[in-house]
């Protein structure tokens, strides 16, 4: 039996395999998490000094006669609250992206395995003045765990090639 379309949400998984695992200094010592939401569910006020949102980016992809085989892209960008004169908090910004890569490039989470987009990277930071944030956003690949060769080849139409993380 192929992926039901109503499984595929790498956002969602992505969301919760950060949250918690990223964290940030507080000003009195210590540290506590970036928030993760997901595009749909962020809210619009009472927004966390930092946090990152998470965004399909485009079309899933399937292959294979019963879709045991999905792809697509991601973007994850990271809203940091600048300083009050204005200007970007750089080195925080590094530090959370930092986290970020030791935790998803290359990585696999229960159902989905992701990896930088080498193609498109990175979005530099930019500041909003109006909004008070600056945003960063990265691209993931992203591609389902559940290899699809079995199916393939049992129906005469594999490759034989790996696939499947």
């Amino acid at each position: 039996m192929g992926i039901k379309m109503s499984t595929i949400h790498p956002d969602r998984e992505l969301r919760d395999f950060l949250t918690g695992k990223i964290v940030v200094g507080k000003s009195g010592g210590g540290t506590a998490p970036v928030t993760v939401y997901s595009d749909w569910e962020r809210p619009t006020n009472g927004l966390p000094a930092d946090f990152l949102v998470i965004y399909m980016n485009g079309n899933v992809e399937g292959l294979g006669t019963n879709t045991n085989y999905a792809s697509g892209y991601i973007s994850v960008s990271l809203y940091c609250k600048m300083n009050p004169d204005g200007s970007v908090k750089a080195n925080r910004i590094d530090k959370i992206l930092e986290q970020f890569e030791k935790l998803v490039d290359k990585k696999k989470t229960k159902n989905f395995f992701f990896a930088y987009d080498t193609e498109r990277y990175i979005t530099p930071t930019a500041p909003n003045q109006s909004s008070g944030y600056s945003t960063t956003t990265l691209n993931l690949m992203w591609h389902t765990t559940q290899n699809f060769n079995a199916e393939q080849e049992s129906s005469g139409s594999g490759s034989g090639s790996e696939q499947g993380a």
